[in-house]
């Protein structure tokens, strides 16, 4: 039985996404051993002899750690790296045959994937109308959260309390928000959520769930299927890749700039109705398509052919 290390990030992306891969790589048969990313021992790798070690690795503040421990890995495990952020790793790795490097960040690379069974929930009642997950700390995202907030009246937004008022000092500087609704902001700060049963419970009891990206990102954020897994209604930035995997207007709904977005939100918390089928076959669509296994199975073609069974 063939040995993987899965190195897990100390993000919740990250970590989630590693846990889904990690429990993919069991239903194939693999031993698995998780290790995070602040407790890689090299003589411990050096010891288990993985014959794979998989990385699935998107916070900047952990690079150095990663390129440290590859720097001292002398074994021949196949190194698989799933990222957003190749301009980070140094070209000597990649120039490495057992090093071998995942983007999610292009048109037509390394599709996302999630486990439905994480993220399970069951619709009781709303709570939310509009409802934001992730860090809103970037002026393409403080400038769509103002506009939000200036038009529709309120976001509820749950993140990190670092990252939050981080984005309020920098919205108050661009002055994208009077002292009014400075105050609208600050009580749009529901605090923090780490686990996906919370997660989905938020975006199935929200009527909208806002994917925001930052500006001029290509792909399809995790965000989308961890939301549409729980069987909650997204709004998300259209692109290329985004309606290559759902159908638009079916599946997921889109928005092509700030307005659009405005006028989508008013349009859907009129018809919630809507809104609930778009949802329902946005979470079809991603149980029968986006699964851990589904994906892994793409990947280990390329490491080890078709045939990847037989190894």
């Amino acid at each position: 039985m063939d040995k993987v290390l899965i190195i897990l990030s100390d993000n919740n992306k990250g970590k989630f996404i590693s846990k889904g891969f990690s429990s993919a790589f069991k239903s194939l048969s693999y031993f698995v051993i998780e290790r995070k990313i602040y407790d890689l021992n090299t003589e411990e790798v050096n010891h288990i002899k993985p014959q794979i070690i998989f990385v699935y690795w998107t916070d900047m503040t952990q690079k150095d750690v990663l390129i440290d421990f590859l720097q001292k890995y002398n074994g021949d495990a196949r190194i698989l790296h799933c990222s957003e952020l190749e301009r980070e790793i140094p070209q000597e790795y990649k120039n490495n045959s057992n090093y071998i490097f995942a983007s999610d960040n292009e048109e037509n690379a390394l599709k996302p994937a999630v486990d439905g069974r994480e993220y399970k929930s069951r619709f009781v009642k709303y709570n939310y109308d509009i409802t934001f997950c992730g860090n809103p700390a970037s002026v393409f995202r403080e400038e769509i959260l103002a506009a939000l907030i200036l038009n529709i009246g309120g976001v509820n937004i749950f993140c990190r309390s670092f990252d939050f008022y981080k984005s309020l000092d920098e919205i108050y500087k661009l002055k994208l928000l009077d002292e009014k609704y400075i105050e609208i902001y600050k009580n749009s700060y529901k605090g923090y959520v780490d686990t996906p049963k919370e997660l989905a419970n938020i975006y199935v009891s929200s009527k909208i769930n806002l994917d925001i990206k930052n500006e001029n990102e290509k792909y399809i954020n995790y965000r989308c299927l961890e939301i549409a897994a729980s069987g909650g209604f997204v709004i998300a930035p259209y692109n290329k890749t985004v309606i290559k995997y759902f159908d638009d207007g079916k599946d997921i709904e889109t928005y092509n700039d700030k307005l659009d977005l405005i006028d989508k939100i008013r349009f859907y918390l009129k018809n919630l109705n809507i809104a609930q089928l778009i949802a329902s076959n946005g979470r079809r669509n991603v149980l029968n398509n986006h699964s851990f296994c589904d994906r892994l199975k793409s990947i280990l073609e390329v490491v080890y052919g078709k045939d990847f069974g037989n190894r």
